[in-house]
């Protein structure tokens, strides 16, 4: 068969990526087969991250001036509405406390944004990959070696990734303008097996700490080109008496999501970056040798490429035998690479709860089934022959495979689309010369540009700041009760989430209020779209009016109209800093009332209210601030209400409302029995002295 490869023989584009599409869906091995053949793929995962849509030069996350993005809808509510003053029961209403409870619920479209992000580059480096050594000796069967000096269709990649690293990392941060990316690398390729002379890596650390983006293209140069390449484009020995199919890509994968040798850190979220063009040993995963390229198509044993992942010793510890892809093949659900990424520490403790895998097929023979790379004169072999088609197809579908187990996006050649949908937009560049490779790849540098940091689940709405996000002031006489009974829920997918933040009690200003924050952990203190924040907390009444009052200090038009305005300039709010911009945000909790009794036999009616509580002992004072208009939460000094007693400063509130009133007996003519004769009062002679009788006193 001819060959139909575009830089060889001048193709036009659209018609060479129909016939590989063709012989991809054809020859009796349609694609509906390999995926039941492979393995269910977790289409439902395989989210496309709103970066991958956007155009070279667009803004990610730009809103208008006037974007609603990140409004919280606030809520407060009491229960009982009415209760009777100074914490008793004795009134109509029979309670003396009411539960108040807080609510924020996050709407609006958001953005899609992690704060903190490490990628981690895993690079494969097998011959096809772009460092194919000629001086090697070993160019096994392919065709266009005696003519070129190098191998057909031997993919740039790893020389541009060298040369471009900078470039790369610049493209990743400024596709992610609100999030701040560090990159660290890997490299392997080393099977070392039958189809492998017994050199090179199968899993090697180039650039173990996070480095910043600006720093990392003099990284990759430093450590990966001058030390595995020798400070060049080649890797020493590279050649076609080393596997070039499937490699050790498992190993490199366990690794790297494991943390061997990487400074990956709980509080950020972790993504892996694959770039590469073979299959894990996996038998979901088998490649024909017999039709390739190698020094071992035709020795025994050639057929088919290993199915088990020999076990490796890491740094902190051993991955296990016949570790899986994206299933498990020894029974244990738990050991494959995607549920690795899932459940590994290093990921369950990540911000985003698992590791991300991002996968980049090269363009390149083993990805190509048109390639002139495979040999002619094989049993269906050849550029186009069955055995070949199969061997591409599971490779490219390997890499989507594991893009969509773990929320990632796939790239790959644009003549192929994974079942999720993720269509390839990788064009073939010619290699070149082993000493002066073609270093430019446009589709590659933007297939780097446009990976995922995860499934489309987390758009961020709000972030904490150097205040707590929720606060709570009470207004008039309304005061925290002396058992207090704080409880907090947070809520993500309509699950609890774990460190949601305790309250705090703060004195800023002379006024006492209780603050929130969404978590306890500072890199994980944002809500996103869908998430649900709720508090509750006990408040009494430590004096009047005895009417329906304002519950807290708010300054809506509502709270406005109800007579609530700001305390000091505190109010209850929300605070935080949305992803419209870097600026802090304060909302006001809307109006809510409540209705306070008197008990009859504690005050006469028209009694002036009691003296304000006086500050409850045990909160530090600070210097006030000045006050001239309403203005943001602070954080002043602050008490762990877990920490905090309440009684002393309940005594002091009752202390200074209770009024006990006596009555005396009303002086009235009455009899005694010592005397005898007519018994009056000396108010009844002294009235008739002077005539008309003015009245008894009642």
């Amino acid at each position: 068969m001819s060959d139909w490869s575009i830089q060889h023989e001048g193709m036009d584009p659209t018609q060479g990526r129909v016939m590989r599409a063709l012989l991809l869906l054809g020859t009796g091995l349609l694609l509906a087969t390999l995926i039941v053949s492979y393995g269910p793929v977790n289409t439902a995962s395989a989210h496309v991250n709103s970066a991958h849509l956007v155009t070279a030069g667009s803004r990610v996350g730009s809103a208008p001036a006037d974007s609603t993005f990140g409004a919280l809808q606030l809520g407060v509510t009491d229960n009982p509405g009415t209760i009777c003053a100074y914490d008793l029961a004795s009134c109509a209403a029979g309670v003396g406390e009411s539960r108040v409870t807080l609510s924020a619920n996050a709407g609006g479209s958001g953005f899609l944004a992690w704060p903190d992000v490490q990628v981690a580059f895993v690079v494969e480096t097998t011959s096809y990959d772009g460092v194919y050594d000629p001086s090697a000796g070993d160019p096994g069967t392919d065709p266009c070696v005696a003519t070129t000096g190098y191998l057909c269709e031997e993919s740039n990649g790893v020389p541009f990734f060298v040369a471009h690293a900078q470039d790369i990392a610049n493209a990743i941060s400024a596709a992610n303008p609100h999030s701040h990316v560090t990159f660290a690398m890997v490299d392997y390729f080393a099977s070392l097996d039958q189809f492998d002379d017994g050199d090179g890596s199968e899993y090697h650390v180039d650039i173990q700490q996070f480095v910043a983006s600006a720093d990392f293209g003099g990284a990759v140069t430093s450590t990966f080109q001058a030390q595995v390449l020798g400070g060049g484009w080649v890797y020493s020995d590279s050649d076609l008496s080393d596997n070039q199919l499937h490699s050790s890509v498992i190993t490199a994968m366990y690794g790297t999501i494991i943390g061997s040798g990487l400074t990956w850190a709980n509080d950020t979220h972790h993504v892996i970056v694959w770039m590469g063009s073979t299959c894990p040993r996996d038998p979901d995963c088998v490649v024909n040798y017999c039709v390739s390229a190698s020094d071992y198509a035709g020795s025994p044993g050639c057929a088919t490429s290993p199915t088990c992942e020999p076990s490796y010793t890491f740094l902190n510890g051993a991955s296990p035998k016949c570790e899986g892809w994206v299933r498990s093949q020894d029974g244990n659900v738990n050991d494959s690479i995607a549920q690795l990424a899932k459940t590994s520490p290093s990921c369950t403790d990540s911000v985003g709860g698992v590791c991300t895998v991002d996968a980049i097929d090269l363009w390149t023979t083993p990805t190509d089934p048109l390639s002139k790379g495979w040999p002619t004169g094989r049993a269906n072999g050849g550029p186009g022959g069955s055995a070949v088609v199969s061997n591409v197809q599971h490779i490219l579908l390997a890499g989507c495979d594991i893009a969509a187990a773990t929320g990632g996006t796939w790239d790959g050649p644009s003549f192929f689309t994974c079942p999720s949908g993720q269509q390839g937009t990788l064009q073939y560049v010619p290699h070149g010369p082993a000493t002066k490779p073609n270093l430019n790849n446009p589709t590659l540098l933007i297939a780097f540009r446009q990976i995922g940091f995860g499934p489309v689940l987390e758009t961020q709405v709000a972030s904490g700041s150097n205040r707590p996000i929720f606060t709570f002031v009470p207004f008039g006489h309304i005061a925290f009760a002396p058992d207090l009974q704080p409880s907090q829920q947070c809520q993500r997918h309509g699950a609890n989430l774990k460190g949601c933040a305790a309250p705090k009690l703060y004195l800023e200003g002379g006024v006492h209020f209780i603050g929130w924050n969404w978590s306890s952990n500072k890199s994980q203190n944002a809500m996103f779209v869908g998430d649900s924040w709720t508090a509750s907390f006990n408040v009494m009444a430590t004096g009047g009016p005895f009417t329906t009052v304002p519950l807290h200090a708010c300054i809506t038009v509502a709270c406005k109209a109800a007579g609530s305005t700001a305390v000091n300039g505190f109010y209850s709010s929300a605070s935080f800093v949305p992803f419209t911009n870097n600026s802090i945000t304060t909302e006001s909790f809307p109006l809510a009332l409540i209705t306070v009794q008197l008990t009859p036999t504690v005050s006469p009616a028209g009694a002036p209210p009691p003296p304000p509580p006086p500050a409850p002992p045990g909160f530090p004072v600070v210097a006030p601030t000045a006050v001239g208009v309403p203005q943001q939460i602070g954080i002043g000094n602050q008490v762990g209400v877990a920490n905090i007693s309440l009684q002393a400063a309940s005594a002091g509130f009752l202390g200074a409302g209770f009024v006990r009133v006596q009555l005396k007996n009303k002086p009235v003519a009455m009899r005694v029995a010592a005397k005898s004769g007519t018994i009056t009062s000396k108010f009844d002679s002294a009235s008739a002295k002077q005539g008309t009788s003015v009245g008894r006193f009642e």
